[in-house]
């Protein structure tokens, strides 16, 4: 079944199996609010519609221009319908130059997930979830049982690396303590302004960052992104 709205002037088309369409889960409810949300930090959303697709036997959920794909089950996390709709913006909007710079996608779009969670319960909540997770990182890595490619320049043979998602989530906070929230949200405003309905590069998100901060970030993001270890978040 076909459900179709309108949220703040957009239309919301979604593709639902019959029993999700008599009943959505508040998951897909909340998608207005999301997108409100993400065009308030990001800049207005880029096309003309949205809306998602439930189908069975699809084991992931995929950022299709417009249309996002979710496998039975998922459309219900508020997560990965926020993680799905952030590449909108990241990964349709802007797309990579190559495939070496993923993490522009993936690592936008995961934390997009922790700005969702921030706005719910609080900078306090993001603050600690985000650090644990950097701790349960780089104690994997220390103990030697994981090893986790650096998210700025991912194996050929495995591209869609965790890395590149949370590590490179996990660059974005670092970027964000590092130039204060003001710069920050500027530089992910602007970098998506002037790239959009084209591809960028690691290289032109560092120097939109490095012009609106007006800090030298190298670095920084060496650190992050090429580091044999990852780094601890700046205070």
């Amino acid at each position: 079944d076909k459900a179709s709205s309108e949220i703040a002037g957009l239309p919301v088309r979604n593709v639902l199996p019959p029993h999700l369409a008599a009943a959505p889960p508040v998951a897909v409810q909340r998608t207005g609010e999301m997108i409100v949300f993400l065009a308030d930090l990001f800049g207005p959303y880029p096309f003309a519609t949205y809306g998602i697709a439930v189908v069975d036997n699809f084991p992931a959920a995929l950022e299709n221009q417009t249309l996002s794909v979710f496998g039975a089950g998922l459309e219900s996390n508020e997560a990965i319908i926020m993680h799905e709709l952030a590449h909108q913006w990241f990964g349709d909007g802007v797309s990579t130059n190559t495939w070496e710079d993923i993490w522009l996608n993936e690592g936008f779009a995961s934390y997009a997930e922790w700005l969702w969670i921030e706005e719910q319960q609080g900078p306090e909540f993001l603050t600690v979830g985000i650090s644990a997770e950097r701790n349960r990182f780089a104690e994997a890595e220390a103990s030697g049982s994981v090893v986790f490619p650096p998210p700025g320049a991912p194996p050929h043979d495995d591209l869609f690396n965790v890395s590149v998602y949370r590590i490179g989530a996990m660059t974005l906070h670092a970027l964000r303590l590092t130039i204060g929230d003001e710069a920050f949200f500027a530089t992910l405003q602007t970098y998506f302004a002037r790239h959009n309905e084209s591809t960028a590069t690691t290289a032109d998100f560092i120097a939109v960052a490095e012009e609106i901060s007006g800090q030298s970030l190298g670095e920084l993001f060496d650190q992050w992104l090429y580091g044999d270890s990852i780094p601890e978040f700046p205070t």
